[in-house]
């Protein structure tokens, strides 16, 4: 018998399939939108301009999103185009970077965006929104900051480059299996969160194997909206991972990537049922090595070493996730997080 539950769907419009590209022009005036700012990156730029020379007429320009710099100065010149193109929304292309700065143009000026999503990091579903580092970063939470529409076109992942789309396919896969046992789970999430573990589980080998492989790019981009559009509040590895990529500079993705076996290994005595349902979907034996064999089997970095982070660097990484707070299936002591930190730090196969 199911029992009562509470589950809150989100306001974002979903285009799902290849060639939905094509459908920008018709989200804009479904949203009577006639000014749209495309924001976009310099490996996005042949996409926007696709865009721009489909919707003639409703495209007031095209921001290109500079790689490095102050995210504050960033955000000041994408406002002032947006201002002095009259743009009333933006069509944003690409992952997480654009996509933060789209949610953080939406909470400072009001302007809302059409997305347009080339990776699986999920960003465009989550209602809270930062940029920057540091003193320099700026965040919130609002669900007025979400996309009118997100649109999953497959064919605009083909050009990930292999490892890239394997970290960011891991980074999807850490949304899902910490949703499975987060505090907030319902039937609903459960199911979904499942798929998704399935899915990115046996599309990423292929996507990494063969790039150009449509049907696996197709599965994984469907197991990474899967993860991002129903995820439960996040537990330890969230912590660990943007407490630590934000402290030391690290690749997002990757380090989610790293840190997620490790993980879901230490939780597993506290959430058992997560545990069963990761292994089913990974048809392995243990949740927390099956996720760990499936990093090795992608070709990712095995440790926070391998991204650059010092040992030295621990003690410090431990005070800054101690410092936050979070919730998880397993109490979490400093001595854990230590010890997650350092297995995390060499990369050998989890144990706990």
């Amino acid at each position: 018998m199911t029992e009562n539950f509470v589950y809150q769907s989100q306001a974002v419009r979903v285009l799902f399939g290849r060639g939905k590209l094509q459908s920008v022009p018709a989200e804009l005036d479904l949203h009577n939108r006639s000014r749209a700012l495309i924001l976009c990156t310099t490996s996005s730029r042949p996409t926007a301009e696709r865009v721009q020379s489909a919707a003639a007429g409703r495209i007031a320009d095209i921001h290109q999103l500079p790689k490095t710099g102050d995210a504050r100065e960033r955000l000041a010149k994408l406002i002032e185009h947006a201002k002095q193109k009259d743009a009333d929304s933006l069509v944003v292309i690409g992952g997480g970077s654009p996509i933060g700065f789209a949610k953080t143009m939406a909470a400072k000026t009001g302007l809302r965006s059409v997305a347009v999503i080339t990776t699986y990091s999920g960003s465009e579903m989550a209602s809270s929104w930062s940029i920057g580092a540091g003193p320099d970063r700026m965040a919130g939470d609002d669900d007025n900051c979400l996309p009118l529409t997100a649109i999953y076109d497959p064919d605009l992942t083909l050009s990930l480059p292999p490892r890239t789309s394997a970290a960011s396919g891991m980074n999807a896969m850490a949304h899902a299996v910490e949703t499975l046992y987060g505090p907030d789970i319902n039937p609903v999430v459960e199911g979904l969160a499942a798929k998704a573990v399935e899915l990115l589980g046996s599309s990423l080998p292929r996507v990494v194997d063969r790039p150009d492989d449509i049907a696996a790019r197709t599965d994984a981009l469907y197991g990474a909206w899967l993860a991002a559009a129903f995820r439960a509040q996040a537990g330890v590895e969230h912590a660990l991972a943007q407490r630590v990529r934000q402290g030391f500079g690290l690749d997002h993705s990757h380090c989610h990537a790293i840190f997620t076996p490790y993980s879901i290994a230490f939780n597993a005595k506290a959430a058992p049922r997560a545990m069963e349902l990761i292994a089913r979907a990974l048809g392995a034996k243990d949740a927390g090595q099956g996720l760990y064999d499936l990093y090795v089997r992608i070709g990712l970095p095995t440790g926070l070493k391998g991204l650059g982070m010092k040992e030295a660097d621990i003690p410090k990484a431990v005070e800054a996730v101690a410092a936050g707070k979070f919730v998880n299936p397993r109490p979490v002591s400093r001595d854990d997080i230590a010890n997650l930190i350092t297995q995390a730090f060499h990369g050998q196969p989890p144990r706990f």
